[in-house]
């Protein structure tokens, strides 16, 4: 394997169909919501795969949806997305909106041209699809991302004319309550929480581990004793073992000890 490239994705997203594996019944939960323009968040732990799973929806909503669609996907942990009118003009610019207005206008008229827009979107029979992943990240900055945006952003998922899927590792009514925020933005979500892999899809990872990896049959239970049924454990053992097979030096008992402590790692809380 030399210098190939790791196909093994644990330090962030994935984003390659190919390599998305599994949540076809999350991925199904969601579509059916948003095809009537109904909002959903996803919740669970850090590493779980919100990033990814709302990345896929986000991907696959043309061909789930249909060419009506207009979905955007904002990673609110980018510097673009922290000051209103960064915000609101990435999310235009998705959904193909005019956004030179909200450039050139205050904090409370450009969220009125934000509404506008997106209301001129419906008209014309557009289905406006917000992905706001990192959700917790808007809390953070409610000077600049507070009250109003959501008050706003209500106004408009109340009034079926534009839907929202957020991710969080907490509940949204959580996020929002602690950072001070009084808006009720999060009554129009319907909550889904997301776990680990089913036995079924932690399986098919580990086939196209074996597969994709160009691994040993044998490899299989490595993978699959230090993956379990954990997306983020299941990737950091794949990724391991495809560098220690590339060097031609495969000690299970290294490797394990290697995966864990990346793992212990990465799931600390901060």
């Amino acid at each position: 394997m030399g210098t190939a490239r790791n196909p093994f994705h644990w330090r962030g997203t994935v984003a390659e169909a190919e390599a998305f594996v599994g949540r076809e019944r999350e991925l199904a939960n969601v579509f059916a919501r948003l095809r009537t323009l109904g909002c959903v968040s996803i919740v669970g732990e850090r590493r779980i795969g919100k990033s990814s799973l709302s990345y896929q929806a986000s991907a696959r909503a043309g061909k789930e949806l249909g060419s009506e669609a207009r979905v955007v996907y904002i990673d609110m942990l980018s510097a673009k997305h922290h000051s209103l009118q960064g915000l609101l003009w990435a999310i235009l610019t998705g959904l193909g909106g005019q956004v030179e207005q909200v450039e050139a206008e205050s904090s409370e008229a450009a969220m009125a041209v934000f509404e506008a827009e997106v209301r001129e979107l419906r008209r014309q029979g557009c289905l406006p699809v917000v992905v706001l992943d990192e959700f917790e990240a808007l809390g953070s900055r409610t000077e600049q991302l507070g009250d109003d945006l959501l008050e706003s952003w209500r106004s408009l998922g109340n009034g079926g004319q534009m839907a929202f899927v957020a991710t969080s590792a907490r509940p949204l009514d959580e996020v929002t309550q602690e950072s001070g925020l009084t808006s009720s933005f999060y009554n129009i979500f319907a909550q889904m929480g997301l776990k680990e892999f089913t036995e079924e899809d932690a399986k098919a990872f580990v086939r196209r581990a074996i597969r994709v990896g160009g691994f040993e049959p044998s490899d299989e239970a490595f993978i699959a004793r230090v993956g379990g049924q954990h997306p983020l454990r299941l990737q950091v053992a794949a990724w391991h073992l495809f560098e220690a097979r590339g060097r031609g030096e495969v000690d299970f008992g290294l490797l394990g000890e290697q995966a864990e402590a990346e793992i212990a790692g990465m799931m600390r809380k901060k």
